[in-house]
């Protein structure tokens, strides 16, 4: 198996441009591919920056995840999620809103987090730790007219992965409790094509892999950055697509299949299954 020829295969194909980063836990292979050191428009894989700032605010006293945040009316936006269909005056405790921008992508749960933390200082933490290439501009579905859309580096998205998922950034435990909502997220590309079923949580009794990733989509683009672990053994990948011609809202669109594919391809050679 090349696993770089294998990409690059998947890559022909496409109609966009793909980038992709990955590592392996255990012995520290990387691999690039693409379009990995390039931006692109970062669609909800930005919440993974939302939390990271959020926890990090928590570390420092600053949010209490037990307090609770209102949902006004006018904070209620559409695309994913249930908020938006809730009645407003509801209010719900940041480690919710939190849990609801992770698993189901929820555009009003992220928006409220987004006001919670500041823009400003998720950017700021990202500068922090060399990642000036991950960059939130805009709340969703709430654009600035003089700002670009919110940014992302594929190996950028994914070193950030890589030190939560090693602990070198923040706490153990906010390392973990960050891990534990990635791991209930629905909907994942990878999912698809893995080739075993996928665990929701960790159980050392069995051996099928545990997925732990955030999921992106906008026109043209379809992203998801995360990481994979079974038998003690585990790989964090970045995969975003731009550029796509497939503009379908369907299971079936072009970008997301890649996403899955390339995956499947990392999980091939990493893990070799």
């Amino acid at each position: 198996m090349n696993l770089l020829a294998d990409l690059a295969a998947l890559a022909s194909g496409f109609s966009g441009t793909m980038g992709v980063w990955a590592t392996d836990l255990q012995t520290g292979e990387t691999v690039q591919f693409g379009a990995a050191y390039e931006s692109f428009p970062s669609a909800s894989t930005i919440k993974l920056a939302v939390l990271y700032e959020l926890f990090r605010q928590v570390g420092t006293g600053k949010v209490d995840l037990a307090a609770t945040w209102p949902m006004k009316a006018e904070d209620q936006v559409p695309g994913s999620g249930v908020l938006k269909d809730l009645q407003p005056g509801l209010q719900l405790p940041i480690y919710d809103l939190a849990t609801l921008m992770m698993t189901i992508s929820d555009n009003t749960a992220s928006n409220l987090c987004i006001d919670i933390v500041g823009m400003d200082m998720v950017n700021q933490a990202m500068d922090d730790l060399g990642f000036s290439g991950i960059r939130l501009y805009n709340k969703f579905y709430k654009p600035h007219p003089d700002r670009p859309k919110n940014q992302a580096v594929p190996v950028q998205l994914g070193r950030l992965m890589q030190k939560i998922v090693q602990q070198e950034v923040l706490t153990p435990t906010a390392c973990s409790s960050i891990l534990e909502m990635m791991k209930k997220a629905q909907n994942l590309y990878s999912a698809r094509f893995l080739p075993e079923r996928i665990m929701l949580t960790r159980n050392d009794d069995v051996i099928e892999p545990i997925l732990a990733a955030k999921y992106g989509a906008i026109t043209g683009c379809r992203h998801e950055v995360g990481a994979v672990w079974k038998g003690g053994r585990g790989y964090v990948f970045s995969v975003m697509t731009r550029d796509c011609l497939d503009e379908r809202w369907v299971e079936e669109n072009e970008g997301q299949l890649l996403v899955g594919q390339a995956v499947a391809v990392l999980h091939q050679h990493f893990l070799g299954v």
